[in-house]
């Protein structure tokens, strides 16, 4: 199995190969979905691949972002530059780009967890679009993976770092709140600030961190997703520190090769942590939400045994397990929850305790956890990996030196300008001095053998240059071996095709609405409870008037096989689709089909990949794709895989009457509705309840979800309005 690394600084990549890494992944300053990890760009690119190489580590390059029709020429290019870089794959989220590019390059291209595959139609669909290897939705479970293996050639999985809370992809919440896109790159992590949940008369039920997840950390889980068929093991967090990449990689390193991880694991979660947990493994899935501290919460280090204060200033004493020095961080909790810390400007024992500045606020028999080692983190940003190499020395006085470099399986050898003279010390020290000083080189020697039969003598310059060109030559062989020569077709030329528009007024709604059979060309039915009988109902109601059923974002184990049936027993209902599995499914059955505004469609290129689709939405980031644009309603922000009520109210799945029930989290004056749909399982979208209109050309999608009855009313009237312009 390959270990994966992120890498988003020049320290990151040097501790994830000291550490162990097979591969790295890495974006350029663009079109990634970590723009601010901007180390790497087209300037740089060939040396750090080449780098990486040199260590026998893969090099993977994300372009893992939703694409404009206007970027499209630079993202190519981009993609142009990684190949020609001796790049060994591209990580692409957008659908119609790494459908672009399977027909311009021959390097592998592996989907972005971005693009939400989750199950095996997914993975079917990716493999149609070109891809070599899903990267898999973290919600997906365990059950399915090996299913999913038998679909497409390599799957790669998420093994530790930051989970999001919303489905892989689908979260607008950065971008509708705050303008900043996790789709393009600019994620500003909303999921992690202070939430307040509501009933639907404003009373607080609870309040803290509601939308913030612990780190995902599956350990020896790893050997068993190896064994069912998992190609790579990946860690997330190109934004931290090397020190956090390197305990990654050793972690799941020493449990890949049978050794002890402790030491590893016990180092990383200093480096960063929330908690940990298994994340959506199973179908009913870990505790996901850590609400009372949303940021790294190191490891417990002792508690405060008393306050002093001093000159002013407040001072913890504590038995500490580590030796606090200038540089380190703290950070001080009581019952779980945050109450002082930060970096250690000054720290001293004294009787026994360790003795560092605190802020007021803090209690004796609060808890101290250490959040930053400052030594070890200048150890590792410190690391440079070195490649053990043997050199062999053979001649004789009168004839030219022979000197060998080997590395494995490559082997070097320079013979000196000048003849040997004859030496005055046995063994040659100078000669072997000077030619084991490798000291600004990428190498180490490990072995050094002089057979030359008498003591001999070279000038220092001779021996020197021939060190020098033996480092040369054998780093060059062995990036050369290391490097895989693909192809890019430049001089191909992409046609942007406009889509016919269409003057269609779609409309979503949650329950037949009479008064907008008459207005509507369509309906999409979202229902609370999603039944054959309560689907068919639906449709008759709305008097033969197109309908289609928008299926869960979220569909894993059973629930394609629910859907198949439903979808047999009710065979006059379309299919309208957020997710890949969507749009395979319809295809499969000759249904007829409405891509969602979930799968993000940003350019023509993508739009076109669904052309037999009776409407194509465009993404609500991006207008200028699709036939039909979201016109006005509420909008879906996130959608969850894990329950809103167990966190709020502390339920359990077994003693859940599942009532369809409405739940509002606020932050300030904004207010969100969490909405739950029940299929086999429950489903939960979360909308922001306030209504938005978009002025928009050619077919517009209303959405009745989650209206009250004014909304309902002012809406209608807004389409009437817009109908008759």
């Amino acid at each position: 199995m390959e270990l994966l690394a992120p890498v988003g600084s020049i320290s990151a990549l040097k501790a994830a190969i000291s550490a162990g890494a097979d591969a790295v992944y890495l974006g350029l300053s663009e079109h990634n979905a970590r723009i601010k990890a901007d180390a790497f760009d087209a300037s740089n690119l060939k040396e750090w691949v080449e780098y990486a190489h040199l260590f026998h580590v893969k090099v993977h390059i994300t372009l893992n972002t939703a694409v404009k029709n206007e970027e499209w020429e630079r993202v190519l290019f981009l993609a142009k530059t990684a190949v020609e870089s001796g790049a060994d794959a591209l990580i692409v989220s957008d659908l119609g780009l790494i459908h672009a590019l399977s027909e311009r390059t021959d390097i592998p291209l592996h989907l972005s967890t971005q693009a939400g595959a989750q199950n095996a139609l997914d993975a079917r669909f990716a493999r149609s679009l070109g891809a070599t290897r899903v990267i898999l939705a973290r919600e997906t479970v365990d059950a399915d993976i090996p299913t999913i293996c038998k679909e497409i050639s390599e799957t790669e999985c998420f093994v530790q770092g930051a989970l999001c809370v919303s489905f892989s992809g689908g979260c607008l919440l950065g971008s509708i709140e705050y303008g900043s896109s996790g789709n393009r790159g600019v994620c500003n992590q909303a999921c992690r600030m202070r939430y307040t949940a509501t009933d639907e008369t404003g009373t607080e039920i609870k309040s803290g961190y509601l939308l913030s997840p612990y780190d995902l950390s599956r350990g020896e889980d790893v050997l068993s997703l190896s064994s069912c068929g998992v190609t790579s093991a990946k860690i997330e967090g190109r934004l931290k520190r090397a020190v956090y990449v390197y305990y990654a990689v050793a972690y799941y390193r020493a449990i890949l090769d049978g050794k002890d991880p402790s030491f590893a694991l016990e180092n990383l979660k200093k480096a960063f942590n929330r908690g940990f947990t298994k994340g959506y493994t199973l179908r009913k899935c870990d505790k996901i939400i850590g609400t009372s501290v949303p940021t790294h919460i190191g490891v417990a280090v002792g508690k405060i045994e008393k306050i002093v204060t001093k000159n002013g200033y407040k001072y913890a004493y504590l038995r500490s397990t580590h030796p606090f020095r200038k540089g380190d961080g703290a950070k001080i909790l009581r019952n779980g929850v945050e109450v002082g810390g930060s970096d250690v400007t000054s720290a001293r024992t004294e009787g026994g305790f360790s003795v560092i500045p605190v802020s007021d606020g803090v209690r004796i028999g609060d808890e101290v956890r250490l959040t930053t080692d400052s030594a070890v983190i200048e150890r590792i940003e410190r690391l440079t990996p070195k490649l053990p190499v043997s050199i062999r020395v053979f001649g004789k006085i009168g004839e030219r030196l022979s000197v060998t470099a080997s590395y494995e399986d490559r082997s070097v050898t320079e013979t000196s300008e000048y003849v040997l003279e004859p030496g005055r010390e046995a063994g040659n020290p100078s000669l072997r001095e000077k030619l084991t000083k490798l000291g600004n080189t990428d190498f180490i020697v490990s072995a050094y053998s002089d057979l030359t039969e008498t003591p001999v003598f070279l000038p220092i310059k001779e021996v020197n240059d021939i060190r020098r060109r033996l480092t040369d030559r054998l780093r060059e062989e062995i990036i050369r071996k290391n490097t895989p020569k693909y192809h890019f077709i430049s001089e191909r030329s992409d046609v942007f095709e406009e889509l016919p528009q269409k003057n269609d007024v779609v409309v979503e709604v949650e329950s037949p609405l009479s008064e907008v059979k008459d207005i509507a060309t369509a309906f999409v039915l979202d229902l609370p409870a999603v039944t054959s009988a309560e689907v068919k109902k639906a449709v008759e109601s709305l008097g033969g008037k197109t309908c289609y059923l928008r299926l869960p974002r979220i569909a894993r184990g059973a629930d394609l096989t629910y859907i198949e049936k439903l979808l047999n027993e009710v065979p006059t209902v379309g299919i309208y689709t957020d997710s890949m599995y969507g749009v395979q499914l319809a295809r499969e059955n000759s249904r007829r089909y409405i891509v969602g505004t979930g799968l993000n469609v940003f350019n023509m290129k993508t739009a076109a990949l669904f052309r037999d689709a009776d409407r194509i939405c465009s993404s609500i980031e991006c207008e200028e794709a699709g036939d039909l644009r979201f016109a006005g309603g509420k909008v879906a922000l996130m959608n969850f895989a894990h329950c809103p009520v167990s966190v709020v109210y502390g339920r359990r799945c077994d003693s859940c009457d599942r009532n369809v029930d409405n739940l509002y989290y606020t932050n300030g004056n904004r207010r969100y509705r969490i909405r739950r749909n029940v299929w086999r399982d429950c489903c939960f979208t979360m909308y922001r309840d306030t209504l938005s209109y978009r002025r928009v050309q050619g077919a517009r999608l209303y959405s009745f979800v989650g209206l009250t009855a004014d909304e309902r009313k002012a809406l209608i009237e807004r389409i009437k309005e817009e109908r008759s312009v």
